[in-house]
């Protein structure tokens, strides 16, 4: 994956780093929350990738994607951002509707052509359920192994 510019866009996360443990445990910190706000995504829904239980984006002209956008991440944080990610996502720009009803340019990551979504909607309340403690566990491992 081609390293990120400096930072200048806030990043729109729509699936599991939209959970603040999660986020923790990929950044390595604990992210300011003054410098976090609900955003919408629309033209698009949210799906889990088949056979997986984390989502993906796909467009759709009627759908809108609640999310989280976040400003204030520099290198170091996409650099792990892009190591958590892995070679399923690709950082691309998208514009987001602010809570004030403003639009806002934001990366976020996206599905390359050819990765396959399933049918029903993702969920995050869904997926904290039945899938946060184990995910956490193999997030943490993963991010361990990781080096500035």
């Amino acid at each position: 994956m081609p390293p990120h510019p400096p930072q200048s866009l806030p990043m729109f996360f729509f699936g599991t780093l939209m959970d603040e443990e999660v986020l923790a445990a990929v950044l390595g910190r604990t992210a300011d929350p003054a410098l976090m706000e609900p955003a919408r995504l629309g033209g698009w829904r949210r799906t889990n990738i088949a056979g997986r239980t984390y989502p993906m984006l796909i467009p759709h002209p009627t759908g809108a994607v609640e999310g989280l956008l976040v400003r204030g991440l520099d290198e170091r944080d996409c650099r792990r951002l892009d190591h958590y990610e892995g070679p399923e996502y690709r950082v691309g720009c998208l514009m987001v509707r602010r809570r004030d009803g403003t639009e806002a340019m934001a990366e976020s990551y996206l599905c390359p052509p050819g990765v396959t979504g399933g049918r029903e909607e993702w969920r995050l309340e869904t997926w904290r359920l039945r899938h946060k403690r184990a995910a956490l566990t193999r997030i943490r491992a993963l991010m361990a192994g990781w080096r500035d």
